[in-house]
């Protein structure tokens, strides 16, 4: 009898952080990204929760500005009680088996249809090898991904896959100048930089379409014309955000 395809597997662990891929089984139910898979990036042995209050966090996060202080004054819109407490507590069921490189193509695809890939649903995608996040790239039928690390020379081979997660507009002119493109996050009244379009999947764009559809938020490409892309902060921490940058401002 044919075993069940997992609905997730492990990409890549260390001592202290594992990466996973979900959303082989079943479709994901976020309805910005569309059915995409879903790239998660956690600690091993602590769980999401926990992390957070520990200051654990810094671990698969960094120091990413949107964490907060041992979960006081958290700005990240991610619920980390939700999905990531979730795929923390599978893994540690053992529900996700091993993926190999060797293994992409064939467990990337639906019914032979290549699927689109969401890097760091949670985490930093600068944690998975960018050899294995190049590899995932060629196989997929396109991809997003976002990473605040773009200011450290080490991690310059992800600006081809993902873009520098900005929060002001020094921010953006910072990271383009270092060569990637930019999703910047900006106050309802804030204008768009020269070179940036509104998200077309968010909410002040009426919602035009899907992640999964779209796919402009795939890093840089040499000579790349592809607009920048912005967003109105939003999620469960907006309005904490938004004092920061009138407070940055």
């Amino acid at each position: 009898m044919k075993q069940p395809k997992p609905n997730g597997y492990v990409l890549d662990e260390t001592d202290e952080t594992v990466v996973i891929a979900t959303g082989f089984a079943r479709k994901s139910a976020n309805p910005k990204t569309g059915d995409m898979i879903q790239v998660w990036i956690l600690l091993r042995n602590l769980n999401p929760i926990q992390a957070i209050k520990l200051g654990e966090d810094s671990k698969i996060c960094f120091d990413c500005g949107h964490r907060g202080v041992l979960g006081k004054g958290r700005t990240c819109y991610v619920r980390v009680a939700n999905a990531p407490l979730g795929v923390w507590k599978a893994y540690r069921r053992g529900l996700y088996p091993y993926l190999d490189r060797s293994q992409y193509a064939e467990a990337f695809a639906r019914r032979k249809v290549r699927r689109k890939v969401r890097f760091g649903a949670y985490g930093e995608p600068v944690l998975l090898p960018v050899d294995k996040l190049a590899e995932l790239a060629r196989v997929s039928d396109g991809w997003t991904g976002y990473t605040h690390q773009w200011r450290k020379e080490a991690y310059r081979a992800y600006s081809q896959f993902v873009m520098a997660s900005c929060d002001s507009e020094q921010d953006y002119r910072d990271a383009k100048a270092a060569g990637w493109r930019t999703f910047r996050v900006r106050s309802a009244n804030a204008p768009l930089e020269p070179n940036e379009i509104t998200c077309p999947a968010s909410e002040e764009a009426g919602k035009r379409t899907t992640c999964e559809r779209c796919k402009l938020c795939s890093g840089a490409r040499p000579n790349d014309p592809r607009k920048d892309i912005s967003i109105v902060v939003h999620g469960a921490g907006a309005k904490r955000f938004e004092r920061l940058i009138q407070i940055a401002a």
